[in-house]
């Protein structure tokens, strides 16, 4: 009970709620009974109503509603508004913040790290990095160098991690869903719950592959450096996987392309989603251009797709659709009359890529020319 109403008798205080609810003068009714409040506030020294047919879990007592204001006294009461008179739970909220229910969730929290420590600490059998493909040791070599903990085992969540590792989200993907597949990488048990889909049936089996920790599921030598020197500073590049290396630097310099042509159509607000023709176009493109010379033309694409749409009044839609025929056509014509295209610069809010650094200048050796010429043979 309130302090300003424990002088009054039950009687007397289930009376005054009377006269409240009739709508009787409030600084009457306080003068009168000897409470000390604002007349605004007086409704919220009433005791809560009891449901009895609503019993806390934890307490085993009534659960109650606060009384609403006179203005408020025929608005229906939901069961949200249920709470613990002694623990404060409450039940029919989404998040009850009350000490048991925290309780309880460290607990459940306890046991679901518990199961992901035992799905995830299960022995694998490790892969040897001489067995790997070109492509995965290209992988692992620029995850390697984005996000390895100190530890040099553990590589760490890439979201939050602020890293640029590819040019592209679809590369992104692929390039964790190659190392996964191949169980280069495994998901650590020491990964954070919130990778998981706690929600999941088929937890904690489901996880959020940028969200995790993963550990290196490799045969690792007696010097565990040397093993490191090889993945960061790398020698296996030779010309027997020379027709590999073309297909990953062209893979590489169409999604820096893609990279470019969806940051120059943010730029003038045109939505735009890259289909197979888009990619199957820049890949055409390459082979006769390289990335900075088709910087040029996506520019001037997007430059003449504003312009019909400013003058001519075409639709943002069907001007951002026109881009990638422009682009197509362009290069086409400079092909035939052998135009020297001009060499455009990176650009500041794109920064290269951690897999393009490391492709180009470690794996490869090149440096800047994987970015000014079109891809060949090394």
């Amino acid at each position: 009970m309130e302090k300003n109403l424990d002088h009054l008798t039950s009687e007397e205080i289930e009376t005054l709620m009377q006269r409240y609810y009739a709508g009787e003068s409030v600084s009457k009714l306080t003068k009168e009974y000897g409470i000390s409040v604002r007349s605004s506030n007086l409704y919220k020294l009433f005791p809560p109503e009891v449901f009895p047919n609503y019993i806390c879990e934890y307490c085993d007592e009534p659960l109650v509603i606060n009384r609403p204001s006179k203005t408020m006294k025929n608005l229906p009461k939901y069961e949200r508004d249920l709470y613990c008179p002694v623990c404060g739970h409450k039940p029919f909220q989404t998040h009850c913040n009350c000490e048991n229910c925290q309780e309880e969730e460290r607990n459940l929290q306890m046991e679901r790290l518990q199961q992901i420590e035992e799905v995830y600490s299960k022995p694998r059998t490790p892969v040897d990095f001489a067995s790997l493909s070109f492509e995965n040791k290209v992988f692992l070599g620029a995850i390697c160098r984005a996000l390895l903990k100190e530890n040099l085992y553990e590589i760490a969540p890439f979201s939050n991690s602020e890293v640029i590792l590819t040019p592209t989200d679809i590369l992104r993907k692929k390039l964790y869903s190659s190392l996964i597949h191949n169980q280069v990488i495994a998901v650590s048990p020491q990964s954070p719950l919130d990778a998981f889909d706690i929600d999941s049936e088929d937890f904690p089996n489901t996880f959020y592959t940028y969200r995790v920790t993963y550990f290196l599921n490799l045969i690792f030598p007696a010097n565990k450096q040397d093993l490191f020197t090889e993945i960061l500073d790398p020698s296996y590049y030779c010309p027997e996987n020379a027709d590999e290396a073309v297909i990953l630097w062209k893979e590489i310099a169409v999604a820096e392309c893609i990279e470019y042509l969806q940051y120059q159509l943010d730029k003038v607000n045109f939505e735009f989603t890259p289909g197979e023709k888009t990619y199957k176009t820049f890949d055409i493109i390459l082979n006769d251009f390289s990335v900075s010379q088709i910087y040029g033309i996506i520019w001037r694409a997007v430059a003449d797709a504003s312009k019909l749409y400013l003058e001519k009044g075409i639709s943002k839609k069907h001007a951002a659709n026109s881009v990638i025929g422009a682009c197509e056509r362009y290069a086409e014509r400079a092909k035939i009359n052998g135009w020297d295209l001009t060499q455009y610069n990176r650009i500041k809010d794109l920064p290269q890529s951690v897999l393009s650094l490391f492709y180009f200048n470690r794996v490869l050796g090149i440096g800047e020319m994987g970015f000014r010429v079109p891809p060949t043979i090394v």
